[in-house]
Parts: C-alpha cells; sequence; structure tokens
C-alpha cells in the first residue's frame, strides 16, 4: 500500500496519521519499543484510575500508529465488557467479541479494519457477570489463542478503581501503559489506581498525561499526550 493510501485509510476513521497527535504518539511508540522490544510477540494493557480519562481514544489511536509504522499484525481488543466502546470507532455491533469467546466460543470474531495491518475484536456480550466470565482460565486460553495470531494486542480495559476486571488480564499482558487526565484527576484517585495494579504485581510500564495542552499551554499550545516511562511513585 502506497503513503497516500495508507493516510487515506486512517482518515476514514478520523486519525491523521501526519498530525501533532499522531507525532506524540509515534514519540511514545519509539520510546516504549525501546523499553519493551516489540519486535517480540507483546500485549499491551491501557488503564486508567476511573471512567473520563480518554484510555479508549489512546489505546485506539496507539493502535492505529502501531499499524501505520510496524510490519506487525496489530490486534486492538476492548476489553471493558461492562460499557463498551470502541466498536462505535469502526461502525461495528459491540457483540459478538471478547465475551463470547471467553465464554466458550470457537473462534474469536475478528473485524478486519481499512487499515492494514489492525484488526479489532469487539467487546461482545455477557450472559454472566464480567468478574466471573474473567476467570483466570479462560482468559488464559483466549489471549493465548489470540497471540498465536497477532504480534501486538492492544488491550483496552476498564478503568481499575470502580471495578476489578482489568486485575484478570494482568498476568496475560507483558505491561500497562496508565492513563492521567492532567488537571482533573485527582492525586489521590492516581495514587489510588497505581496501587491496585502495584498490588498485583503489573508491570506499569510508564504514565500516558492526556490534555497537557489545558494544563501547560505552552506545550505546542496544543492537546498533546505527555510520557513518563518507569514505574510511577506513589
Amino acid at each position: 500500500m502506497t503513503a497516500s493510501a495508507q493516510r487515506e485509510s486512517t482518515r476514514r476513521i478520523g486519525f491523521n496519521i501526519e498530525s501533532p497527535l499522531a507525532i506524540e504518539l509515534r514519540r511514545i511508540m519509539i520510546r516504549l519499543n525501546r523499553e519493551l522490544d516489540l519486535d517480540r510477540k507483546r500485549c499491551l494493557l491501557v488503564t486508567s484510575s476511573e471512567r473520563g480519562e480518554g484510555k479508549s481514544l489512546f489505546a485506539l489511536n496507539f493502535a492505529l500508529i502501531l499499524a501505520s509504522h510496524m510490519q506487525k499484525r496489530i490486534l486492538l481488543v476492548d476489553g471493558d465488557l461492562r460499557r463498551p466502546v470502541q466498536h462505535t470507532a469502526f461502525g461495528v455491533d459491540y457483540a459478538p467479541g471478547l465475551g463470547e469467546f471467553l465464554a466458550g466460543a470457537e473462534r474469536p470474531t475478528v473485524h478486519a479494519t481499512t487499515v492494514p495491518n489492525l484488526d479489532f475484536l469487539a467487546a461482545g456480550h455477557c450472559d454472566e457477570d464480567p468478574s466471573r466470565l474473567l476467570s483466570p482460565g479462560r482468559v488464559r486460553a483466549a489471549f493465548d489463542a489470540l497471540k498465536n495470531v497477532y504480534d501486538i494486542i492492544v488491550l483496552d480495559s476498564p478503568p481499575v478503581v470502580p471495578v476489578s476486571d482489568p486485575l484478570q488480564y494482568i498476568d496475560v499482558v507483558d505491561g500497562a501503559l496508565f492513563m492521567v487526565m492532567a488537571g482533573r484527576t485527582p492525586r489521590e484517585v492516581v495514587q489510588r489506581g497505581v496501587g491496585v495494579l502495584r498490588s498485583v504485581g503489573a508491570n506499569i510500564l510508564g504514565v500516558v498525561a492526556n490534555n497537557l495542552g489545558e494544563v501547560l499551554p505552552y506545550y505546542y499550545d496544543r492537546k498533546y499526550y505527555g510520557y513518563a516511562s518507569g514505574r510511577p511513585r506513589g
């Protein structure tokens, strides 16, 4: 695919890979690659302390950047079985998806997207409580199967403070990116979220600060992401 065709495919879902935002996401990708070696098969969890911190939009945009710049098979998974949103970006139904695969479907219902190298697995429907559906054995079996097909999996999970669901994914991911809405999320809420992840031994790869443009107006006068690698201090 030509570069112009690649740009057009991402624009169809509202993302410009040449935008200033894309530049910031590429910087995160490059730094993360140095820390985690994305040439190996990897599964990355994106989460936050609470809702409204931009984790789902970041997960979507980051998956698009990975697919646009790496010759890898990328899968974006909506792991929020309670309040899924990723399916709206691709114009598909939220079910069937991960929920049905966890419940015993023979194959996951994966959607090909208009972006080369990028597929999408919606959250799906749950016939039982998500906290029960996300049992360790089911999660392990499902993601082992997905890792056999895809090189990099970006998992958009629920926030860690309201529900325990994200903790069920920790054993199948290589690390977590922790979103913070700069200037809005109270410090104690961030500390609580980090503490929850640490309590289960999560590999916190770094913190992504959203909305920096409003907190630091001189920061290119735009709302960019900022990224701090390493485990955040409590």
